[in-house]
């Protein structure tokens, strides 16, 4: 991948094409991969344990029917909920809890700006610190648990694409 920017353009042009199904089947997979790499790595279970049973959160991707709300068991899990589960009465990432008992509130958001910048960091070609440097999404909700969710993220997606350059660990200079 080039060192430019993706353009906003390509990004919005929908859900479809190989992009689009890559960042689909990721998104599907989120909450799985979560919990699988949890029993793996210190990193990941220490920002997950950080996380309260019941917290929410959501990626997604504007100009797209691309999102996820993934949320936090009791014993430490996470599973998706379905669209029709999250809270309509209520702003995602806003911290307000929904009037309704059944529906599931979003505490934080990850949204990203289009589907090229998606792509780039689920496929490994830029990694979170990246693409916050060049504003490839926006967030909502507590710092807090914001932070969590950067460290968990960086962590998961080390182990991921470890072999990608954007997620190398930077090789020392000699003394």
């Amino acid at each position: 991948m080039s060192d430019e920017a993706p353009s906003r353009r390509a990004g919005n042009a929908g859900s479809g094409g190989v992009r689009g199904l890559y960042v689909r089947v990721l998104l599907r997979l989120l909450p799985l991969l979560i919990s699988l790499f949890r029993h793996v790595s210190p990193k990941i279970r220490a920002e997950v344990a950080y996380l309260e049973p019941g917290y929410a959160f959501m990626l997604a991707v504007q100009g797209t029917n691309l999102r996820c709300v993934c949320r936090r068991t009791a014993k430490g899990a996470f599973r998706r909920v379905p669209p029709a589960r999250v809270a309509r009465d209520v702003e995602p990432g806003s911290g307000l809890a929904s009037a309704d008992a059944n529906a599931v509130s979003v505490n934080y958001v990850i949204d990203f700006c289009s589907l090229a910048y998606a792509f780039s960091c689920f496929s490994g070609g830029m990694s979170l610190k990246q693409a916050l440097a060049q504003r490839a999404f926006s967030t909502r909700g507590p710092n807090d648990t914001g932070v969590a969710l950067t460290y968990l993220f960086t962590a998961l997606l080390r182990m991921f694409f470890g072999w990608r350059k954007a997620y190398r660990a930077p090789k020392r200079m000699a003394a």
